[in-house]
């Protein structure tokens, strides 16, 4: 690579070619992808490759089990009390740990093999389902003893959230070791589809086996299993940073990394590389900060999902529990025709003009849905909610997956985790308290109203998540590294 303002005589180390040429693939994602990113043969194309394949599969069924889970335990801890705090407390207590781990958890997995590591979590997830289904078959979780109950769900809550935190760094970051650059917008929206379509089959599934005679812990036990999946597809993947150590992508990440100043220096200034990267580029903080945002503000609706049934629809017993399934259904289903649609869209959309007004659209809805005293509606609600909620996510994914520079994705992965993620205790514990004392619909009400002011600033200042210049862009890396 040439640079006419170098003297001549001077050779170019190879890791300042790797990172000059990442800062010109950066500057044309940011806004606009080449031509040659955007040609695509349709909207299932990642599944040409083979570990993409076997990934999204043992995830798909793996995910599944999670929904299954989640419907399950939402039901079993709000017979405890009938209390929406409840629900937020132990959503609070299963999330808390990524708050606080994201960071380590994303420079551990930009250094150890991701693979390995994913396949020892889910060992520990597996061990973790088994366990809730032994406390529940053997009567140790009920009403007849609420908070003895609450304690023990929080405290496998809280195991499985410190494990989830490593998970999903990890995860993350290795999309792009499954599928060329050209088709990460595609594979990442592919697995969206697979995360949705878990949403959907997953409560579906649960409330089948529970009308066809089969208890909660039946339900956590399928969960258990589920795990057994994915790991044999992790088992069988070989992703091409461990397939193809001596590929030219491999390669420039290596000589990046070895020469990078954050790699020689102390581990507090590795830790926090990805935090600076995205305090120094303008685009990608701003879409973490969306991401925590629209966590904090819209995921009320489904954390008090059990509540709002009960007190604005008014479904008891039985009938909650189909209700229930019935709207987290919808909710799927709707998240999956938003994948799909995402994943659709050409590489060159300008991602930056999309993302405020998938904002808007949801906090529209979400008020409608704190408003809506009538079934059939608040399925129509839910079911556009979920194709607005993952349109946003999954463009603000790619975008940040595009910009951040190969030998730091792992941490500013574990950014989007932590404000993803990471941001599910606060909206839980901050939802379920305002939903006990204004009621659950309220809650949604009051989130959905502060998400809309936050689009509503992005619209009128387009200029705030549009791309910057090379020179921005290599300064925003160097400081980071």
């Amino acid at each position: 690579m040439t640079d006419e303002r170098k003297p001549a005589g001077v050779a170019t180390p190879v890791w300042a070619e790797a990172a000059e040429e990442q800062t010109l693939t950066l500057e044309a994602d940011v806004e606009a992808p080449p031509q040659a990113v955007g040609r695509q043969r349709g909207t299932f194309e990642s599944f040409q490759h083979r570990d993409f394949t076997l990934f999204w599969l043992g995830a798909l069924v793996s995910n599944i089990g999670t929904w299954m889970q989640m419907y399950a335990l939402g039901i079993v801890v709000f017979s405890f009390r009938n209390s929406s705090f409840d629900l937020g407390l132990v959503n609070f207590l299963g999330g808390i740990p990524v708050l606080f781990l994201a960071l380590p958890a994303g420079a551990i997995a930009d250094r150890v093999d991701r693979r390995k590591l994913l396949i020892l979590i889910q060992v520990v997830l597996l061990l973790q389902a088994a366990s809730l289904g032994v406390l529940y078959n053997t009567g140790r979780l009920g009403s007849h003893d609420p908070l003895g109950s609450l304690v023990r769900v929080s405290l496998l809550g809280f195991v499985g959230g410190v494990f989830m935190a490593f998970m999903a760094p990890a995860f993350q970051s290795m999309l792009p070791d499954l599928v060329p650059r050209r088709l990460l917008m595609n594979g990442i929206a592919l697995n969206s589809v697979q995360f949705q379509s878990a949403r959907l089959l997953g409560p579906l599934a649960a409330a089948a086996l529970v009308l066809a005679g089969a208890g909660m812990g039946e339900v956590f036990y399928v969960n258990a299993a589920s795990f057994l999946f994915v790991i044999a597809a992790l088992r069988a993947i070989r992703p091409r940073s461990a397939s193809d150590p001596g590929g030219p992508h491999a390669a420039a990440e290596t000589a990046d990394r070895a020469h990078s100043p954050g790699w020689r220096e102390g581990s507090w200034r590795v830790l926090t590389a990805g935090l600076r990267y995205a305090r120094e580029d303008r685009v990608v903080g701003l879409l973490i900060l969306s991401t925590a945002i629209m966590t904090i503000c819209a995921f009320p609706y489904i954390t008090l999902l059990p509540a709002i049934v009960s007190t604005s629809l008014g479904f008891s017993g039985k009938g909650l529990s189909r209700v229930v399934a019935f709207v987290m259904a919808a909710n799927g289903l709707g998240a999956l025709a938003g994948a799909l649609a995402v994943a659709g869209l050409p590489a060159t959309l300008r991602r930056d003009r999309v993302i405020p007004f998938t904002l808007a659209a949801l906090a529209v809805l979400l008020v409608g849905f704190a408003l809506s005293r009538w079934l059939p509606l608040t399925l129509a609600l839910s079911t556009l909610a979920g194709a607005a909620l993952l349109a946003s996510s999954s463009l603000t994914n790619t975008s940040i997956q595009v910009a951040a520079p190969g030998h730091l994705r792992g941490r500013v992965m574990a950014l989007f985790v932590l404000a993803f993620m990471g941001m599910m205790p606060i909206s839980g514990i901050l939802s379920g308290s305002l939903g006990q004392a204004i009621g659950p619909a309220g809650a949604v009400f009051a989130g959905a109203v502060l998400l809309l002011a936050w689009a509503v600033v992005l619209i009128a200042r387009p200029g705030l998540l549009r791309g910057h210049s090379a020179v921005e862009v290599a300064d925003s890396t160097a400081r980071a590294t």
